[in-house]
């Protein structure tokens, strides 16, 4: 699997190096036809929901996409891959190949 991570306007803190990792470990072993994972934080200069997560995979010929913003980064990553995990779900429910691992 592919992995790549761009941060704009904010540095990469533990946490989240942490939680991601984590939920990678688990894609890779749930999902092992995800090919490529490309992921961005961002913090926006102003506005109550200025941090964003934007993830895509790329698994079974498909994009799958999912983003989030919130008022701080470990929530919108969170949910950005809590999101991408249920699209992934979705993807392999409809266009059945590898099965999936329990």
């Amino acid at each position: 699997m592919n992995i790549d991570i761009h941060t704009e306007h904010v540095a990469m803190q533990p946490e989240w190096q942490e939680m991601i990792e984590t939920w990678l470990e688990h894609c890779r072993w749930r999902h092992p036809d995800v090919q490529d994972i490309d992921l961005s934080l961002r913090h926006a200069e102003q506005g109550r929901t200025a941090e964003a997560v934007n993830v895509v995979a790329q698994a079974r010929g498909r994009s799958l996409r999912a983003g989030t913003r919130a008022t701080s980064m470990s929530t919108a990553l969170y949910d950005a891959l809590d999101t991408l995990e249920r699209e992934l779900l979705l993807n392999e429910a409809i266009r059945p190949g590898l099965a999936p691992r329990q």
